[in-house]
């Protein structure tokens, strides 16, 4: 059985009136007859649900976070947690702290003696680590898809899980066993960077964890959903950590230091903090330090430009998308709440047309032959019929009332545009304060919540209040490194090489998102004062003085007397226009030349008004068309080029829609067809479909689809070959001639030298041009 919307459609399809009773029903129908919800609504969520999906499974991601941020994550801080197990594997964990010239006195951390662990904590620790770097390794070939999806994971989940459990195990039986005897000794930053390493392959493999249930429930396919950027991210972060441990090793070697501190001077090179606690001491070293540093600072900006844009990509994909998806159905919910109401809506305009036409038709000075007509056609959907004046004055009103419906059509379309252009202004706006909130409040928790962490690894052994490190946090952020204060103990060295690694890019993306926002506000208000001031504007007096009368200071008289003279002119000039563009000859500009109108518009010389795009009704022939889809190709790419991205009026769209239907239907009859059943425009503005929530700009948007018209329109009229033509042309000529020769002697004769009477055009036989340029070809 029809719905009611689809029984109104019908009916007026077909001309038939609506009747009493069918109004009623609308207007009476519950709202719970148009429920959308359908059984997906009545599904209930299942803890055990299981529905793993195939690789080729083209059905919506939707936890996007499991599903493309957490294997960032993963493959980002795994080769982290693998450089943080080679420090603990490689320096012993417990420090003697005696004074070897006094043994009642200590020294501190730097200059305490190693104390040997036991082998039993050695091959643990060895065991560890190997099943980390295979734990990585599975999960590099995840990535580039060597190994499935669904063995790859599960491994890599799993032996991170055992590699922690064992650096757990380990870490425990150290401190039952042989823990350091207070306070002659302590733990030293080996036994830390255990701790931090095993906290990684926690944390890695629960995230993974997560990632695996995401895809046994069915929210993605069983691979990674990553583009170029994310994956060169984690390419570029691997070289980054191998270079990083690669030259600790190096120069751990040479310098004679223990290892934890040569990743800690690599780490504060890097980053160009230079704290100056540590530096190379001979001549090879230092020579080191040319290409280490050059090589590690062009691999540390790769990957936080890599992680700005892979962040940035998440955002606007994903959140920034989504608070604009759901302005728009918000928006869309108010100008039409439901189906109902739009039913509703488009009965009571049919409704009031009829009680319009009826009280017209009724009364003795309206009812003429053309109006009595008109609403007997309205009504009934007959045909005109009578003499040819009434017929005219038919046509004339219906013309007429099609006009006025396009127009009207155009404005209530254009009130949708508006919605969807203010609600792409505010968009930009959240977009903008959300990305800066975002980063202002990950800078503040690194910058405040680092300080604490530094207090109290530091202050049992350098007294450092909390103040104190607030501020070496942010000396060590923003790469100052003054040097009065650092690291000074293993937990304090061990937490700054982890902290500054992330805190370092937080800075990055804070910078950029302030220079898009209160940089740009700030470059903005400085380019108006300079306007006003040192470097005045053209014409920003007058146009303040306008806005302000009351700043002209007496010069009001002189100038109301010369906006007269002004408007006086400027009637003429309009009055001009109008007699020109009457008699059609009105030009588009100076830089028209002979242009058309229609071409203008096309070109974006001329912006359509109103009442004009509800005057367009002709179909341009085969080459106008062509030209004028050219022409707006032209003016779009040149778009493109533009710094700013172009945002087109509504008159615009408008016209480029026209070009499009035009190059797919076939008459001007099928266009005021499609226009009368679907709009002037092929989208709506609030709608799913509408430019607006393309992930494309609207130039590239527009220039896509003028491409698909023309390539559409080429393939429906192919060009011409002029050889092609020629040589038909010249064969049919050929054979009329000998047909009337032989009709005329009935046997063979010699054609005359001269045409033959009747044919003078056709009987001279010459080389065309295009068969010279054809041979010449070949």
């Amino acid at each position: 059985m029809p719905s009611l919307l689809e029984e109104f459609t019908e009916r007026r399809q077909r001309n038939e009136p609506f009747g009493k009773s069918f109004k009623n029903a609308v207007f009476q129908a519950k709202n719970t007859a148009f429920d959308l919800d359908g059984e997906e609504a009545a599904q209930r969520f299942k803890l055990w649900k299981v529905r793993m999906r195939g690789r080729h499974d083209d059905s919506p991601v939707d936890w996007w976070f499991a599903s493309t941020a957490i294997p960032i994550l993963a493959a980002t801080l795994g080769p982290l947690a693998n450089v943080l197990s080679i420090g603990a594997l490689v320096t012993f964990w417990r420090l003697d702290l005696r004074d070897p010239a006094d043994s009642t006195a200590t020294v501190s951390q730097l200059q305490a003696t190693p104390i040997r662990d036991p082998r039993w904590c050695y091959w643990i620790n060895v065991a560890s680590l190997v099943l980390g770097f295979v734990g990585n390794f599975f999960l590099l070939l995840n990535f580039t898809n060597r190994i499935r999806y669904i063995i790859s994971l599960p491994m890599t989940i799993m032996l991170w899980f055992i590699s922690c459990g064992i650096l757990i195990g380990d870490l425990t039986a150290m401190h039952v066993y042989n823990r350091p005897v207070a306070p002659y000794e302590t733990y030293s930053g080996g036994f830390w960077y255990a701790i931090a390493a095993a906290s990684f392959y926690f944390l890695l493999a629960s995230t993974l964890m997560i990632n695996l249930v995401g895809y046994v429930r069915g929210h993605y396919p069983q691979y990674f959903d990553l583009t170029e950027d994310q994956r060169t991210l984690i390419v570029q972060t691997i070289f980054y950590f191998i270079w990083l441990g690669g030259g600790a090793g190096v120069y751990a070697r040479i310098e004679g230091w223990q290892y934890n501190d040569a990743l800690y001077y690599c780490n504060v090179t890097i980053l160009t903090i230079g704290f100056g606690d540590l530096y190379p001491t001979k001549t090879s070293t230092r020579a080191l330090l040319i290409p280490f540093s050059l090589g590690g600072i062009i691999m540390l900006g790769l990957v936080v430009s890599s992680i700005y844009r892979s962040v940035q990509e998440l955002g606007e994909q994903k959140i920034t998308r989504s608070h604009i998806e759901h302005q728009r159905q918000r928006t869309e919910g108010r100008t039409v709440a439901t189906s109902l109401e739009l039913q509703r809506k488009e009965i009571e305009a049919e409704m009031a047309h009829e009680r319009a036409m009826a009280k017209h038709a009724a009364r003795p000075s309206s009812r003429s032959p053309a109006t009595a007509l008109q609403y007997r056609m309205t009504m009934s959907g007959g045909a005109a019929t009578g003499i040819h004046t009434t017929q005219s004055n038919t046509l004339h009103v219906s013309s007429w009332m099609k006009k006025n419906h396009k127009v009207k059509l155009l404005r209530d379309e254009k009130l949708r545009f508006d919605e969807m252009r203010n609600l792409q202004q505010k968009a930009k706006l959240w977009k903008n304060s959300w990305r800066l909130s975002i980063s202002l409040s990950i800078f503040t928790i690194f910058w405040c919540v680092g300080a604490v962490a530094f207090w109290k690894a530091e202050g049992g052994t350098t007294g450092q209040s909390y103040w104190e490190t607030v501020y070496f946090c942010w000396v060590a952020i923003l790469s100052i490194g003054y040097g009065d204060f650092a690291p000074k103990t293993g937990a304090g060295r061990c937490f700054f090489l982890i902290w500054s690694i992330i805190a370092v890019p937080s800075i990055t993306m804070l910078a950029s998102d302030l220079t898009s926002t209160v940089v740009s506000a700030f470059n903005t208000w400085s380019s108006r004062v300079a306007d006003f001031t040192i470097l005045p504007k053209e014409g920003i007096w007058t146009s303040l003085v306008e806005k302000h009368p009351w700043l002209s200071l007496g010069l009001a008289k002189a100038t109301r007397e010369w906006q007269i003279k002004h408007n006086e002119l400027r009637n003429r000039v309009e009055t001009l226009e109008n007699i020109l563009r009457e008699n059609g000859k009105e030009e588009g500009s100076s830089s028209a030349g002979t242009m058309s109108k229609d071409d203008a518009y096309a070109a974006g010389i001329l912006s359509p008004s109103m009442e004009a795009l509800a005057a367009q009704a002709k179909q341009p022939d085969a080459a106008a068309l062509a030209r004028q889809l050219a022409l707006a190709i032209r003016r779009t790419a040149h778009d493109l080029t533009l710094d700013t991205p172009r945002a087109y009026k509504y008159e615009e769209w408008v016209e480029i829609t026209r070009l499009i239907r035009f190059s797919t239907a076939k008459s001007s009859i099928e266009v005021a067809e499609e226009e009368e059943e679907e709009g002037l425009v092929q989208w709506d503005w609030l709608g799913e479909n509408s430019p607006m929530m393309a992930e494309q700009s609207e130039s590239e948007f527009v220039l896509d689809r003028l491409c698909e018209s023309l390539v559409r329109y080429l393939r429906r009229n192919p060009p011409v070959d002029r050889f092609a033509v020629g040589v038909k042309e010249r064969g049919e000529n050929a054979l009329r001639l000998r047909t009337a020769t032989m009709a005329e002697g009935g046997e063979r004769q010699v054609l005359p030298a001269g045409p033959v009477e009747g044919e003078s055009s056709k009987a001279q036989l010459h080389v065309l041009p295009e068969e010279h340029e054809h041979e010449t070809y070949h």
